[in-house]
C-alpha cells in the first residue's frame, strides 16, 4: 500500500513540475535516483534534478554566447581580461549559494572560473598546444 501512494505522489509530482513550471520547452526523464527535467528559462538551457520524493536537488542553467550575464562577465574580465568568456553555468542548489562557473579562452589557454558573490576561484587551468 505505501508503495502505491509512493508512485502515485511520484506521478502527480512528475506531472506538476512539468506543467506547471515557468519555463517553456519542457521534457523530462526518469532515472533510478529521481527526475530530470530539461527546460528553457530566459532562453537558457536548464537542467532541474529531483529525487524520488519529488525534491528538488540542483538546477543548472547554460548561459550560450547571446545571453551571458554582463555583470559576471565584468567581475571576471577585471581580473582576467586578457580573455574572452566562451560560456557560464549557473548552479543553484536548495541552501547552498548560487555557484557560476565561467569559462574563458585566449589564444594560450583556458580557464574555468568558479565565481559566487563573495569569492572567484580558478578551478582549472589548460594550455593550448
Amino acid at each position: 500500500m505505501k508503495k502505491q501512494i509512493l508512485t502515485i505522489v511520484l506521478a502527480i509530482a512528475t506531472i506538476l513540475i512539468v506543467t506547471t513550471s515557468y519555463a517553456s520547452d519542457k521534457t523530462s526523464s526518469k532515472s533510478g535516483k529521481g527526475y530530470i527535467v530539461h527546460s528553457v528559462i530566459d532562453g537558457r538551457q536548464a537542467m532541474t534534478a529531483y529525487n524520488k520524493r519529488g525534491k528538488w536537488i540542483y538546477t543548472i542553467q547554460q548561459y550560450s554566447l547571446d545571453n551571458l550575464d554582463k555583470n559576471i562577465i565584468d567581475r571576471v574580465r577585471s581580473v582576467y581580461y586578457e580573455y574572452g568568456v566562451t560560456s557560464i553555468q549557473k548552479i543553484e542548489q536548495p541552501g547552498m549559494e548560487t555557484v557560476y562557473v565561467v569559462h574563458l579562452e585566449n589564444t594560450k589557454s583556458i580557464k574555468l572560473i568558479r565565481l559566487t558573490n563573495d569569492d572567484m576561484e580558478l578551478v582549472q587551468d589548460f594550455t593550448k598546444g
